[in-house]
Formats: structure tokens, sequence, C-alpha cells
């Protein structure tokens, strides 16, 4: 299974018609489903875990689970929504499995959203910089937070969308962006002052 295909853009309707097909029973619609959001699933998993094989056989699990579950599956508002929600649920009782047999459970981090190799990979100076300096501002952010940010900025979810993933109240995901965006000015503000 490829995990690195093109990501459709966002369609409500699509997805509707393509879970509807998948329930029953059309093999193309299940294809097209994770055609549609293996990507999405794998970089988001990414944020939990730099575990890459680990992830890919969260979201080989996840597509299996859900055709062999197919007729007792409802239809969700949002079906990246829903894949995410369970992915996620599905890759931290994975990774809780995974921390019980370690000896150092505190050094795994929840939420990655710099990644180090990428990190190495950048050789202009000028944007290794604002990279840091946006990597700083993000740390300033609690897990919940970072998370936020990702699934609405990143995922480009709806306040909805999001508010199912975290399983959080939407009025609540209002409130934990504004504050995650006003402490990200806060903290950009800083550096900006600092190079005066």
């Amino acid at each position: 299974m490829e995990f690195y295909s093109n990501e459709e853009p966002h369609d409500l309707k699509a997805d509707e018609a393509i879970w509807d097909s998948f329930k029953r029973g059309d093999k193309q619609a299940y294809a097209e489903l994770y055609q549609r959001y293996s990507k999405v699933l794998f970089r988001y998993c990414l944020r939990i875990t730099g575990d890459r094989e680990l992830v890919k056989d969260c979201i080989h699990d996840l597509f299996v689970t859900i055709w062999k579950n197919r007729d007792n599956l409802s239809q969700p508002d949002s079906v990246k929504a829903y894949l995410l929600s369970a992915i996620q649920r599905k890759l931290r009782r994975q990774t809780a499995t995974l921390r019980s047999r370690q000896k150092d459970v505190d050094d795994i981090s929840v939420l990655r959203l710099s990644n180090c190799r990428e990190d190495q990979m950048i050789e202009d100076q000028t944007e290794l910089e604002q990279k840091h300096i946006v990597s700083k501002a993000l740390n300033a952010l609690t897990k919940r937070e970072r998370e936020a940010v990702y699934l609405k900025f990143y995922s480009d979810l709806s306040y909805k969308e999001v508010a199912e993933v975290m399983s959080i109240r939407v009025d609540s995901i209002y409130n934990l962006i504004s504050k995650s965006i006003e402490t990200l000015h806060s903290e950009l503000n800083k550096v900006s002052v600092a190079k005066l």
C-alpha cells in the first residue's frame, strides 16, 4: 500500500457518496477512501509518533477493521474527521502498549510539529532561522493547543471536525485556538523586539 499518494481536496459530498458505496461492499470505494486519506492519516500520525512502521501498521489495521465492520458503521458527519479520530485512538492505544514495554516513558513526545530530518535538509539559512522561530513559538503552546492548531491549520479541518477528533466541545476549540494564536503572536513579537 502506498503512503505517499496525492491528497485530494476535502469534499464532504464526495466523501459521503464514497462512504455509502464502501458500506455496501464496493471495493473500489474502499480503495478510494484509502487513496484519499492514507497520506493525511500518515502525516497526522507522525505528529504523534516518529515510528513510521508503527504508523503504517496502524493505518493498515484501521482500514482492515473498517472493512470488516462496514455493516455496523454509521455515516459520519465528516469522513476525514472520523478517520483522523479513529487512527488517533488506535495509534495512542498502540503507543501506550509499546510505552509500557519501554523503560523511559517520559521521553515519548505526543506531538512533534517539526521533524529533525527535515531541518537538516534545509540549506537556506534564512529559511532555517524562520523555521526555528516558528518552532520556538509553537513549543510555547501546550500539547493540546499544538494538536488543535495542527488539525485546524495543517489538516484543514473545520472547528467542528477538530472538536470531534479531540473529543471536546466546539466552543472549547474556538477558545483553545484563539488562545493558541494569541500565544503565537506574543512569542513571535518577542523575537521581533529582540532583533531590534
